[in-house]
């Protein structure tokens, strides 16, 4: 363990005081030190722990950990060197608080990540106007009684945590103010709150939600305006909207504010919403997926498990492969069937795609080395999150567990959605060229539904592009013409260029035959067979002649 842990310095700032929390991470260990404050009022088990964002985590707000998350792991990750957020964390006594969270970075003689050193302190008790932007801060809007009808809006910047990761956090710092200017600008007579993180509130006495809905296109336009007015990046901000009537908790009100926003924000990338019932059932939900899947997840992945799907050769009459796909058995009954397009992106925001994606690695390497062993030249691939690739540990982890099993890495895939543009495109060509060098496979997954499918293919090397289903489906329609010469020039130009095609979706044997002309160099889909578990799959086997 560092001596920095048990430091004497440490030990004095620890007892300064009662409401001011601190902890030190080694970040090559592992471990951390939490002050005594700290253990007592959060409930924690002890004072030195190991993988303390994990267990952190779990003390925080479902509401808030996406916040936590796009703060604390650029720091863990190096990107950034300072933390600044605020968020609700749970102590001993059930009891959700108000802090703020910050702390620096610190790096060894080479530059790499050491130690994190954090101060948390409790916000019920703060300065009652913010630092960076002097407006009034959210605790004084929790404080607040609600006397006329009127309106609250919560706005926040679009992507605050790409622009710090790529531009440093006094960059982003400069667009925070600049919203905060943008947003007073245009509420005059309003109170502007800087309530946390990239998230203002406006109250508008006696003004309607339709007006408040006005001062958002107004302010979002200055966001995409910030380059010419200020030379900063364009942006943009999303926003929840609720109608306030006289008597209204604050408290109440915010949290429909929030779940209104994060409505916004998943649905609309940049938009508005207002708020309905229809909308915080929505987000209640996905509250109960996000905390269900989370106790899976401690279970060891409990309730997790992967379907594969055949992968023919273009004739259609060899399996040359699959696909593995991840499934969910929800243990909460509430929860009913969740499919991957529901939890995935849960996972994402929560967390938790770190250790299910490890999970499906894991289950389809191990997988592929036992059909490796029947068949010759059988791939498996399985799916990546681009989160995954911001770890740096999960490339090398997936080389290691290849040797682990003895798996032939040249007939291994890794597949990618076009979503892998949202990491950074340096980061992203290191993974693939330490995948590439061990002979392992990389898919573009779901080609064609992005607006930059053709700027990944110049910019980024792959070895498999996979059609969109919705361009192969299309074919069977009255009006394919426009799919028959999407799939016709996108087959042609990957053979061109020397990558292999896939096409998802294929479902008939019309579409078969049409297709058939294109050389793809594998087909998927229900018309061989849906996505199985193990005993089925090797039945398929079985049908195209290929068991051992």
């Amino acid at each position: 363990m560092s001596d920095i842990l048990d430091n004497y310095l440490f030990d004095a700032l620890a007892n300064a005081s009662e409401n001011t929390f601190i902890y030190v991470s080694n970040l090559k260990t592992g471990m951390s030190r939490w002050s005594r404050h700290a253990v007592d009022f959060w409930g924690l088990e002890e004072e030195y722990f190991e993988d303390a964002p994990k267990v952190w985590l779990e003390h925080i707000h479902p509401d808030d950990r996406s916040i936590y998350l796009d703060s604390i792991n650029p720091i863990l990750d190096g990107k950034i060197d300072q933390l600044s957020c605020q968020y609700r964390a749970k102590n001993r006594y059930g009891e959700y608080i108000w802090v703020e969270s910050k702390g620096s970075l610190v790096r060894d003689d080479h530059g790499e990540p050491s130690l994190y050193a954090g101060l948390m302190s409790r916000i019920d008790s703060q300065s009652k106007y913010d630092e960076l932007t002097h407006l009034l801060t959210g605790v004084e809007l929790l404080h607040k009684s609600f006397e006329d009808n009127g309106s609250l809006m919560l706005i926040g910047a679009d992507g605050l945590r790409n622009i710090n990761s790529r531009h440093g956090l006094r960059y982003g710092n400069s667009i925070l103010k600049y919203l905060a200017d943008s947003i007073v600008d245009n509420t005059p007579g309003m109170i502007v709150y800087r309530f946390r993180g990239d998230e203002f509130a406006v109250y508008g006495k006696n003004v309607t939600v339709q007006e408040m809905s006005k001062i958002y296109k107004k302010v979002n336009k200055c966001c995409g305006d910030a380059e010419s007015i200020e030379g900063l990046i364009s942006f943009s901000a999303s926003a929840g909207i609720v109608q306030i009537t006289p008597g209204d908790d604050a408290s109440d009100m915010l949290s429909k504010a929030e779940l209104s926003l994060l409505h916004a924000k998943e649905m609309y990338k940049s938009g508005m919403a207002i708020y309905s019932e229809e909308i915080e059932q929505k987000q209640i939900r996905k509250n109960t997926v996000s905390e269900t899947l989370l106790h899976s997840i401690k279970n060891g992945c409990k309730g997790f498990y992967l379907v594969y799907q055949p992968i023919l050769s273009n004739t259609g009459d060899t399996v040359v492969g699959c696909e593995s796909l991840l499934r969910w058995d929800a243990p909460n009954p509430a929860i009913g069937a969740c499919y991957p397009d529901e939890f995935i992106p849960i996972l994402e925001k929560n967390g938790g795609i770190m250790e299910v994606g490890s999970f499906v690695m894991r289950e389809a390497i191990k997988q592929a080395s036992v059909w490796q062993k029947k068949f010759k030249n059988f791939s498996v691939s399985f799916n990546v999150s681009y989160f995954q690739l911001e770890d740096s540990q999960f490339v090398p982890s997936i080389i290691k567990t290849i040797d682990e099993f003895g798996v032939n890495p040249e007939y291994i895939t890794v597949e990618l959605t076009e979503s892998v543009l949202n990491v950074d495109t340096e980061l992203v060509r290191k993974s693939f060229e330490m995948l590439k060098s061990k002979g392992i496979k990389i898919a573009l997954d779901d080609f064609g539904t992005g607006n930059s499918s053709f700027w990944t293919l110049h910019n980024i090397d792959i070895d498999i592009v996979k059609l969109d289903q919705s361009f192969i489906r299309g074919l069977g329609s009255n009006e394919a013409g426009i799919d028959y010469a999407i799939v016709e020039s996108v087959g042609l130009m990957c053979n061109r260029v020397g990558y292999k095609t896939v096409a998802e979706g294929v479902e008939t044997d019309d579409i078969w035959k049409m297709i058939s002309r294109f050389e793809f160099s594998g087909l998927q889909g229900y018309l061989f067979s849906r996505p199985v578990v193990i005993a089925e799959f090797e039945k398929i086997l079985d049908k195209y002649n290929m068991a051992s």
